[in-house]
């Protein structure tokens, strides 16, 4: 585990959430409608997702420095994309183009991390929990703090990014020794340990892009108001998978994976069914926690098939998850022209399909 990867990771956690929430004021400062900038965060992903296999070539060591320097240049290319005005036909191209590159390089620091974590064998799954909650602390602070942020100024979410990428890049290891018998390829694992995660990815994905405007239809069209309830939804989200991390992921196997697809899948259609803004901050709670056991018990599970080709895994992991996110964004983009609510159904049906490829995904391996 890279700690000094910590704050890149909690930076652009912390922006993507605040992208998502502020989803509909985006699209007013834009000029675009709401699917129109979910479609072009959803086709970033797809281009991201593409090329991150290619990380299994070279491993994701001698590519985290420039990743970090195009996440820092992504993140103050969209700062300038929101006081800047442009046509829409431009902002939409420039937004999509932005988040190509910052799907590309995220991905590559994120594998380099979840590599890093199994240095230890015996605290590997703890190792990797703990580097999954990077991510989750910068949500859980975002989500929190984007209301407030926006109505001082609506670039200030997009500073944490630059701040935590320079960070990082300063403090970089760049003598940081490979992995013992660290091997580059492109070999996938099974395919059966790729099918939850893009089931669960698809179904956040598809949750991302429709919870701010269900908020915003709930609340009579007041996209700022959206945007603060929707923070604090993945707020809790995200405190959801901090205490999972922290108490189940090491622990839970079996039943209790099964157990967490259905609740997370039951919390989703919940909301969608009655959307109280106070009863879905509480559902996103437990969404979020079942969720990330699924993810990184998943995620364990690969890495620990692949031994010495482990940065080629947790790439192939990396892309079904860039993939599922991506679809989900499409999808939920395309739903939202349906409703709402039925976007968010859609996708807890999919969080708790999760349940029937678990028992391929926890056979060992041949």
């Amino acid at each position: 585990m890279n700690a000094s990867l910590a704050p890149a990771l909690m930076g652009h956690a912390f922006q993507q959430t605040a992208l998502m929430a502020m989803l509909p004021l985006i699209a007013g400062r834009l000029g675009l409608s709401d699917p129109a900038v979910a479609t072009a965060v959803g086709l970033g992903m797809v281009a991201a997702t593409l090329t991150i296999p290619l990380m299994g070539l070279t491993g994701s060591r001698r590519l985290v420095g420039p990743a970090l320097v195009t996440m820092i240049v992504c993140s103050v290319g969209l700062a300038l994309l929101l006081v800047v005005p442009l046509a829409a036909a431009p902002a939409l191209g420039a937004l999509l183009l932005l988040r190509l590159a910052q799907g590309m390089s995220a991905a590559t620091v994120l594998v380099h991390a979840q590599t890093s974590s199994l240095a230890d064998a015996t605290r590997s799954r703890e190792r990797l929990a703990a580097t999954q909650s990077f991510a989750g602390l910068g949500r859980a602070a975002s989500a929190v703090l984007v209301g407030p942020l926006v109505a001082i100024g609506v670039v200030l979410p997009m500073l944490p990014a630059i701040a935590g990428g320079v960070w990082s890049l300063a403090t970089l290891r760049r003598s940081e020794p490979a992995p013992a018998g660290e091997a580059s390829g492109l070999k996938p694992p099974r395919m059966p340990s790729l099918v939850l995660p893009f089931l669960v990815q698809t179904s956040l994905g598809i949750t991302h892009v429709s919870l701010a405007p269900l908020l915003a239809v709930r609340l009579g069209g007041n996209s700022v108001a959206a945007a603060t309830h929707a923070g604090f939804a993945l707020a809790a989200a995200n405190l959801g998978l901090l205490v999972s991390h922290r108490f189940l992921t090491s622990k839970v196997e079996g039943t209790g994976l099964r157990l967490a697809a259905f609740v997370g899948g039951g919390a989703l259609v919940a909301i969608a069914l009655w959307p109280q803004p106070a009863f879905v901050v509480i559902s996103s709670g437990v969404v979020g926690g079942a969720s990330a056991m699924l993810l990184t018990h998943n995620l364990h599970t690969a890495l620990e098939r692949s031994a010495a080709r482990g940065t080629s895994q947790a790439a192939w992991n990396a892309t079904v998850s860039t993939g599922g996110l991506a679809a989900g964004a499409l999808v939920g983009s395309a739903a939202l022209h349906l409703g709402a609510n039925q976007a968010v159904a859609l996708a807890g049906v999919l969080m708790a399909s999760a349940v029937l490829a678990m028992s391929r995904t926890r056979k060992p391996a041949s």
